[in-house]
């Protein structure tokens, strides 16, 4: 084979295998986005009637009064958003960071990492999972959350 062919051969085997990388790579975002849509159609309907899935009062009964359960709901909303986010690549570390240490500055969304921390932990799927833990226990350590909130386990911290 001369080289010019060898070289035109080359390029298109290495074309080629970008462009199935980036389908692969679609296709999973596309997935995790899918899979993300009814959780949040279910959450958006949870948040609008939270009488109808007290999942907060009946899983921290001794930490969540029955009103609590939807602005938590929303908070739970906002925190599933950040994880997809971060796992599609369309949130950066520094983004969620900044977004983490805003949304700590509301009680309720303290109160909702507090409780959820640890199990969001356990759950964690990936590299970007833990990161997104970690970058909020973070913000929930800057605001002052295991001082307010001792009683309960936080998650461990994992990959910055």
């Amino acid at each position: 084979m001369n080289r010019p062919v060898l070289a035109l051969a080359t390029t298109i085997a290495l074309a080629s295998a970008v462009h199935i990388a980036q389908r692969h790579l679609q296709h999973r975002q596309s997935l995790e986005l899918a899979v993300h849509q009814d959780p949040g159609r279910m959450l958006e309907v949870a948040t609008t009637h939270p009488d109808l899935d007290p999942i907060w009062v009946r899983s921290h009964p001794d930490h969540v009064k029955g009103d609590e359960s939807g602005p938590l709901l929303m908070c739970q909303w906002w925190l599933e958003f950040w994880r997809t986010g971060l796992n599609l690549g369309t949130f950066t570390p520094a983004v969620l960071r900044q977004n983490a240490k805003n949304f700590m500055q509301d009680p309720t969304a303290l109160k909702a990492w507090a409780l959820s921390s640890h199990g969001r932990a356990l759950q964690s799927r990936g590299r970007r999972d833990g990161m997104h833990v970690a970058l909020l226990n973070a913000a929930f350590e800057e605001a002052g959350g295991p001082a307010q909130y001792p009683e309960l386990e936080l998650a461990p911290a994992s990959a910055l």
